[in-house]
């Protein structure tokens, strides 16, 4: 039975939207997709947090009302969710005394900016991985041993390998299909063919 949908609306600095739209463009994923999937996920970090004060409600309130009064640049976001994801979206955001755009919006900068000194931007990595998939490959083969190492710890009576690994053509199985069909030349192909002929009964084809 497939859960009842709700779509909610977000408003969000005009700078962050631009940059958020142009990075999922750029990895060919849906923008508003990728927020319908991970801001549910995304609440059970808000439910950790502590309440702002009543003090610093005020604050974001008075925040928000002056850059409608200012007309500061802004994007509007449509978010379908689970209707018990957004109700929880709302109640977490009235708890914790948090405008539903400001939290939506720190979501997007923390997608696109990561954290300082934590983590870096989430979609910059997906980026890299997704336009160049080899990246980390290439890093392990620039990095590994060209054999296998051994260590031993003479303290704990263990030893541990660092396995190799292959520094060839990272497309070495192609090669091993071409020679596999270098081998396998037609005069090959014609004497397997009569011999399967045989043993099935069939006419050859002379």
């Amino acid at each position: 039975m497939s859960k009842e949908k709700i779509r909610i609306t977000a408003f969000v600095p005009d700078e962050l939207a631009n940059e958020f739209t142009e990075i999922t463009r750029r990895i060919g994923v849906s923008g508003t997709a990728l927020l319908n999937m991970g801001l549910p996920a995304e609440l059970d970090y808000l439910s950790e947090l502590p309440a702002y004060s009543e003090k610093a409600a005020a604050t974001w309130r008075a925040y928000a009302a002056l850059v409608d009064t200012v007309g500061t640049p802004s994007r509007r976001f449509n978010i379908t969710l689970d209707r018990q994801d957004a109700e929880r979206l709302d109640q977490l955001c009235l708890e914790k005394r948090v405008p539903r755009n400001v939290f939506i919006g720190c979501y997007l900068d923390f997608l696109v900016s990561g954290a300082e000194g934590v983590c870096e931007a989430p979609l910059k990595k997906v980026s890299e991985i997704l336009m160049n998939p080899r990246h980390e490959y290439e890093e392990t083969r620039r990095s590994a041993p060209a054999i296998d190492e051994e260590f031993y710890n003479p303290a704990s009576g263990e030893s541990k390998t660092i396995k190799a690994v292959p520094q060839g053509n990272p497309y070495s199985s192609l090669l091993m299909v071409r020679h596999a069909y270098k081998f396998l030349d037609l005069e090959h192909l014609d004497l397997w063919n009569r011999l399967k002929e045989r043993e099935t009964g069939a006419p050859e084809n002379r």
